[in-house]
């Protein structure tokens, strides 16, 4: 197999069509042609277009993982779960994730506080349903209970409780009992367990009445 022409993509001029003997063999990443020397009129032996095609396997499912990151940090086990949805190679996979600790993008310790933050900061959840949350992306245990402490979920529960008190409060003739079920049910769905959701709704009525 001779290469007749290597050519960048009209779409992404990044990637390189690679020619042999006239005709189309497959698109690769132009950094995989650097690294590989190809060149125009090279033999190319069978175990370098396995080789290529490795790299270039590696390389798609590399910058899928990047592409996945863009939109919110991840842990590794969400990453390793969507490259499984997308069929890549168990092999490939681990690849991918030793590729991305070399570039420092993925670290459940970090992303496990920026989940916590997150949850903070735009919907409070209960120690119980916070933990459960970081179990369910892969994170471990160790980290879990280091990051997640029950002492703040008094605080917790009456942040997340404060605008569904105001709405329930804006109901005509609303009474406790009503409040209490409401407001209570809607704590414990947030995973406040009965104690603390009970408090929360007594401090919460008493100071919004």
């Amino acid at each position: 197999m001779r290469i007749t022409s290597l050519q960048p993509q009209a779409n992404n001029p990044e990637r390189i069509n690679v020619y042999v003997d006239g005709h189309f063999l497959l698109g690769a990443h132009a950094r995989i042609v650097d690294q590989l020397a190809l060149a125009l009129d090279q033999e190319l032996s069978a175990e370098q277009l396995e080789q290529l095609r490795n790299e270039e396997a590696l390389q798609l499912a590399v910058d899928r993982a990047l592409n996945y990151l863009s939109f919110r940090p991840r842990s590794r086990e969400e990453i390793r779960r969507y490259l499984r949805r997308k069929q890549t190679p168990a092999a490939l996979v681990e690849t991918v994730l030793a590729r991305l600790d070399a570039l420092e993008l993925v670290n459940d310790r970090d992303f496990a506080s920026f989940w916590i933050e997150t949850r903070e900061q735009f919907s409070p959840r209960g120690t119980h349903a916070l933990k459960n949350e970081l179990y369910m992306k892969g994170i471990e245990r160790e980290i879990v209970d280091e990051l997640v402490s029950e002492e703040q979920d008094e605080e917790r529960a009456r942040r997340a409780g404060y605008k569904k008190a105001v709405s329930l409060l804006h109901s005509p003739d609303i009474d406790f009992a009503t409040f209490r079920t409401r407001l209570g049910a809607f704590l414990q769905r947030r995973g406040f367990d009965y104690e603390v959701s009970t408090r929360t709704v007594k401090a919460l009525w008493k100071q919004l009445r």
